[in-house]
Parts: structure tokens; sequence; C-alpha cells
């Protein structure tokens, strides 16, 4: 895993060691940040389900004002850290080590809103559903913001509150939800 654009472009950063992490394929996180562009540039940016922090990471490196990462297992926060630590070793960014339902309450207690969320659950329909939804209840999206979700391309989803469009990337699909 690398990061692959930005002021930290070409950092190698560490893979996770244990199980359940499925770490974006370097082709998607390339497909994803050219869509969104300049968008990144001063933007808070929520990780939700951050496994390594490399998105997050390569949202830092190009240019996001703000990035708080999110992850319920206390290995994947620990290797969080150490590729933070990598590119930016006196790092001031949130990595919260939450169930995402309590992240979400959290976040949204603390009045923190996002300009991009992106999701990239463990691949069960209903965790990312859930999300989607906690994060519509919690109102945490800035006007204009987008929801992006990494799932299997089998798995399609609309909400009556998103207009969206889902690109492919063989087996993975990436569903860029925007508010109506």
């Amino acid at each position: 895993m690398r990061v692959i654009a930005g002021k930290h472009r070409g950092r190698t950063l560490k893979s996770p060691k244990h199980r359940g992490v499925r770490p974006t394929a370097d082709r998607v996180k390339e497909a994803l940040f050219n869509i969104l562009g300049a968008r990144i540039d001063g933007a808070a940016f929520l990780d939700l389900f951050a496994g390594t922090g490399a998105i997050g990471i390569e949202a830092i490196s190009r240019g996001a004002a703000t990035v708080v990462f999110v992850d319920q297992s206390p290995l994947s926060v620990k290797l969080i850290h150490q590729n933070l630590k990598l590119i930016e070793p006196n790092h001031n960014f949130p990595v919260l080590c939450l169930p995402f339902t309590r992240a979400i309450d959290l976040l949204a207690e603390e009045k923190i809103y996002f300009d991009l969320v992106f999701l990239d659950p463990p691949f069960e329909d209903r965790i990312l559903i859930q999300a989607v939804q906690g994060i519509l209840s919690a109102d945490l999206l800035k006007e204009n913001g987008i929801i992006i979700a990494e799932h299997p391309c089998k798995f399609r989803f609309e909400l009556p509150e998103f207009h969206g469009e889902t690109r492919n990337y063989g087996d993975i699909c990436l569903t860029f939800l925007h508010k109506r």
C-alpha cells in the first residue's frame, strides 16, 4: 500500500497483519480521488470503517483540512496510528476506536460536520445501509456533502434522500451519494 498523490506521494504504508481488514485497491483509490479532484482540498473528511487509514491518509496528502478516522478494531486503530506517524509524525488527526453507530452519535454531539464521508464497511448490506442512515439522521453532512460507499457490485442500493452514481471497478463499486 502506498500514498498515490499529493505531498506524501510514494510513501509506503503498513499493511494489516490481522484478518478482517480489506484495504482498498490502489486502482480504486486512484479512481476515487480522481473523481473527487479539487473537492478534497480544504475538505472535512470522515474515513468510517478506516481499516488501515489509507483512504483518509490519501485525503490528507491531497490537502484535506481535517480527517477523522473511525474503526472499532483496536488492531486497526493501532495500524492507523502507525501509518499516520509515517506521514505526519506529530499529527493531530482524531482516530476513534468505536463502533460506527457510537462514533456517529459522538460526532453529532460534538457538532462535527463533513464535506466527504467515505464508507468501506464489512461487506454486509445492512451495515452499509445502517451507516448511511445514521449519517443522515445525525445530519453529519455539510451542504453539498457527499457520501462515498465502497461495496460489492452485486449490492445496489438507492435511498430516496439521495441521488447516486455508481462506478464499477471489477467486483468492487464506488457509489457517490449526493443529498437531494
